[in-house]
């Protein structure tokens, strides 16, 4: 009970128990919860941490503003519980596009304590971007990808061919994909048609719905950050391409990581 009361709290304005601030601090909550009242700063900062609540950094969060949010996940949540009924007639994938560029992005890293750090060695070259499209299977964890220089309404028409060569029998084949324009024009409807594909579209500014977001940060933490071929940009997309390439056949500790459910 305790713990529930002070959750409610902190999920609260301060000014709205007459501290005129934007964040709660230790003694404010001293304050307006009765039974931490009269006890000293540190004794509520132990009191809260024995409860499992700490001070911890905020993140940049923007909340769909998306009229038809409910609509459109329940439709991807419908498509994902016909997959798990009819395993060899349904797949759902999840698709996304990602760029990375010649220049190492920098990163924390260990390193000597002092005054110096890690270096994200640059090249003197222009820093050529390169951009993937993929999806990852939300049953078997299987990636299908295509790298390029761009992403086109050609190379998304390739793609789309792509996918049907991974799941040829599939009679419903999902791809669950963001509003980015390229994914809803004329073109890209039709060459999904053609390949029998059916678009399901995310609630906008709802990233956090796709899970493919979390394999992008794999890609970053192991290829991405702080690499070593700013002089070596094909010898950097290759590797980009063996990262990829290991969940060509399914992955279950990929689903793991993306937090898709391991049937």
């Amino acid at each position: 009970m305790a713990a529930a009361e002070v959750e409610q709290i902190l999920r609260s304005s301060p000014r709205r128990h007459g501290c005129e601030r934007t964040r709660w601090r230790l003694a404010d909550l001293g304050q307006v919860i009765p039974w931490l009242v009269g006890k000293s700063v540190a004794g509520i900062g132990r009191l809260l941490r024995r409860l499992g609540f700490s001070r911890k950094a905020a993140q940049k969060f923007v909340h769909s503003p998306d009229p038809l949010y409910s609509c459109k996940w329940r439709a991807i949540l419908q498509a994902y519980a016909q997959m798990v009924a009819e395993p060899q007639q349904v797949v759902v994938l999840f698709m996304d596009e990602f760029s990375y560029y010649r220049q190492p992005s920098p990163a924390p890293a260990y390193h000597r304590q002092g005054h110096t750090h890690p270096k994200a060695w640059q090249a003197p070259r222009a820093n050529t971007q390169t951009r993937i499209v993929a999806s990852v299977d939300a049953a078997s964890g299987q990636v299908v990808y295509l790298q390029r220089n761009q992403i086109t309404l050609t190379v998304f028409a390739s793609f789309c061919a792509q996918v049907r060569a991974a799941y040829p029998q599939a009679a419903r084949l999902y791809v669950v994909m963001d509003n980015w324009p390229l994914h809803t024009s004329p073109v890209a409807q039709a060459a999904m048609a053609q390949q029998r594909i059916l678009p399901l579209y995310l609630p906008t500014y709802a990233s956090w719905l796709n899970p493919i977001e979390k394999l992008w940060r794999w890609l970053r933490q192991d290829i991405i950050h702080l690499h070593p071929q700013a002089a070596e940009l094909e010898l950097l997309r290759t590797q980009v391409c063996q990262f990829l390439d290991q969940f060509a056949a399914g992955s279950l500790p990929l689903l793991h990581y993306v937090g898709l459910p391991v049937g």
